[in-house]
């Protein structure tokens, strides 16, 4: 193997290591594997275009020589990181960890992830917080369906009798799989592998160019003479290296500029094939990037708490053993021992999986005082519209508006009261209030997770309740894309159809609010036009004031804090002046957009978690998160709002008798 190569390949995992170990610093650091994804081009190009793909039984060596080096060591990992995941840990994190191990044995964790980020209400589950020891995998699934199909690529390329159309096809097969990743929703681009495949290619294209180059440098042999460049070799190694390098700077680059310059820069470096890039000690690295790969982000999972020194021994540790001890010992192994080495691991984890789901040996014990806290915890999840008190008197109903296809989170009327016997049979009908008001809820999941608690307030003072949560729905603006603004569009209709007498826009803000605002803001004016909208159809507007923006999965990391009897759970609230900082601009457009607006109201549900210098995320003393994994509020957080609630409705009511 190459020097140059196995070194760029320590440089990728190094890359990778430090973005999960320090995501905030490190914040271009997950290019490391587009970098993985160009050399694994290149050496599929190498060993395919070094054969003639003729028979059935050519395609089934290349299969076997990819499976022999990949997966025994794979499923090694995942057994073992099945075996950890239920020792080391809570039970409250196995579910999920399961769902996706089962996925890993199938080498379609790319897949999953996928379906739970294109879910508005499993996000959070695909994302590094949620403490998955399975989540990177999603890249090896990725390189293995490109194994797949690579062959049947290059069976194509051979049709192709020139290496010019050869390197013409491949890169445009690049270029167009740039600008469909580019213009395709992010969530399901970074992990479809038919839009990575663009990455797989321009490694193609370095094979393709190395032997144009070389076919003219054999041309040129008797001619001994060296042409002058304005952009020689060296060079270009150097500016490609320093590309990489941006990689580690503190500083977010915009990855729809850089992902592409990472992916031309590592097949520059590829293709000049330089002696700089020379090191033992990276080469090495380079020889482990594969177990590291596999190890690392289970241990960063497991064993973060300890610190990231504690953690990057343990990294090189488990690699260099599994490296020395296993790895290179299945690599020499004839195909009659590798076979059932590779058929026992693949039972033993089948087995595994029974067991984790089955058998009470796994069972954890927590002390009385710890089992009380995650009971009560647990019993706030999935989400506060799931088990909130009189959730049964909402009847769901089909929308009339043309809200985007699956983005509904809840559409329908709130009746009085309901019998259980009746709503049992479906036999549910919608009863008027005791008031005179018309109240609409509506929004995003925010709606949903406010539409009981804002109803409790009001007692059945009102003659109809409807709420509307749509993803992406706003209602003072729309994202930049076109279900949100659909979304919008179907809200205002149905404001203008229902003409409520109270409308609540209830949606945590868009990051676009968070920009910089200039001097005619876009997105005040939108803001505007649509307030208006709603001043000709709504009697009173009453709008959710900017408030703080909670992580991901942060009861997950509460209720490890509270197992781990972590010193450092204060750190889960957040800082005041950091979160003032994030929404200052959303909060300065809010006050500029009532100027205008004289039935407009905006109301502040920040302040009830304020104190000192922190907004609480869970009760100090009763040790109940306010927050649930998918950043909405918790029950307990829910009743910290109860009293400005309260004020409100209030204020609606006697405003209504006068």
């Amino acid at each position: 193997m190459r020097t140059d190569i196995q070194c760029l390949r320590g440089i990728a995992i190094i890359l990778v290591l430090l973005f999960h170990l320090f995501p905030k610093l490190f914040v271009n650091g997950f290019l490391g594997v587009d970098i993985f994804f160009v050399i694994s081009g290149f050496l599929m190009a190498k060993n395919l275009t070094n054969r003639e793909l003729k028979s059935f039984n050519d395609f089934l060596v290349f299969y076997y020589k990819r499976f022999r080096r990949i997966l025994p060591l794979y499923y090694l990992v995942v057994f073992v990181t099945v075996v950890m995941v239920h020792l080391y840990l809570g039970d409250y994190l196995w579910e999920n960890n399961n769902r996706y191990s089962l996925a890993s044995l199938f080498l379609v964790t790319n897949q999953l992830v996928i379906h739970d980020q294109m879910d508005y209400f499993n996000e959070f589950l695909a994302k590094s917080s949620s403490v998955n020891a399975f989540l990177h995998l999603w890249s090896l699934s990725v390189e293995m369906q490109f194994y797949l199909i690579v062959p049947f690529i290059f069976y194509g390329l051979q049709l192709l009798k020139h290496n010019y159309l050869k390197l013409a096809a491949v890169s445009l097969i690049t270029e167009f799989g740039f600008i469909a990743f580019s213009l395709v929703v992010k969530p399901f681009a970074f992990n479809f592998m038919f839009l990575r495949l663009w990455q797989f290619t321009a490694g193609f294209a370095v094979l393709f160019w190395s032997k144009i180059e070389e076919n003219l440098k054999k041309k040129q042999k008797k001619e001994e003479k060296t042409e002058s460049s304005d952009f020689p070799k060296n060079d270009i190694f150097t500016v490609s290296l320093s590309i990489i390098a941006l990689c580690l700077l503190p500083k977010e680059i915009n990855v729809l500029y850089l992902r592409p310059l990472v992916t031309l820069a590592t097949a520059c470096v590829i293709a000049c094939d330089s002696q700089i890039l020379s090191s033992r000690i990276l080469s090495y690295i380079g020889d482990i990037s594969y177990v590291m790969y596999l190890v690392h982000w289970p241990l960063i999972a497991m064993f973060s708490a300890n610190g990231p020194v504690f953690v990057i021994v343990l990294i090189l540790v488990s690699s260099i053993t599994l490296h020395q001890l296993f790895e290179k010992k299945y690599l020499l192994m004839s195909w009659k021992s590798l076979v059932p080495l590779v058929f026992t691991l693949v039972m033993g984890n089948v087995c595994l999986q029974k067991s984790v789901r089955m058998d009470s040996f796994w069972n954890v014990t927590y002390s009385v005082d710890v089992q009380h806290l995650l009971i009560a915890n647990r019993a706030q999840l999935p989400y506060s519209w799931k088990y909130e008190e009189k959730r049964e008197e909402c009847i769901e109903e089909t929308p009339v508006e043309s809200f985007a296809d699956g983005k509904i989170l809840g559409y329908g009327s709130c009746v009085v009261s309901s019998s259980p016997f009746y709503h049992k049979f479906l036999f549910l009908s919608i009863q008027p209030g005791n008031g005179t008001l018309s109240i609409l809820v509506a929004g995003n999941s925010w709606a949903m997770n406010f539409r009981n608690p804002i109803r409790a307030q009001f007692n059945y003072n009102y003659s109809s309740f409807r709420y509307c949560s749509v993803s992406a729905s706003y209602g003072l603006i729309a994202e930049d894309f076109w279900y949100s603004k659909k979304n919008l569009e179907a809200l205002k209709q149905l404001v203008g159809r229902f003409k409520p007498d109270v409308l609540f826009l209830i949606a945590m803000h868009p990051y676009l609010l968070q920009s910089p605002i200039q001097e005619n803001d876009k997105y005040l004016r939108e803001i505007n036009e649509n307030i208006n909208y709603y001043e000709k159809h709504a009697k009173t507007i009453y709008i959710l004031g900017s408030h703080p923006l909670y992580p991901s999965n942060l009861l997950t990391s509460f209720l490890n804090a509270i197992v781990d009897h972590k010193d450092d759970i204060e750190d889960l609230h957040l800082n005041r002046r950091e979160a003032d900082r994030q929404v200052r601009n959303v909060r300065k457009r809010f006050n500029m957009a009532t100027v205008n607006c004289t039935r407009c109201h905006f109301f502040d549900l920040s302040r009830v978690f304020l104190e000192d210098d922190k907004y609480l995320t869970f009760d100090r003393d009763r040790m109940i998160g306010y927050v649930d994994n998918s950043a909405h509020l918790t029950g307990a957080g829910l009743k910290l709002c109860e009293p400005v609630l309260k004020k409100v409705a209030e204020e609606i009511m006697e405003k209504s008798e006068v």
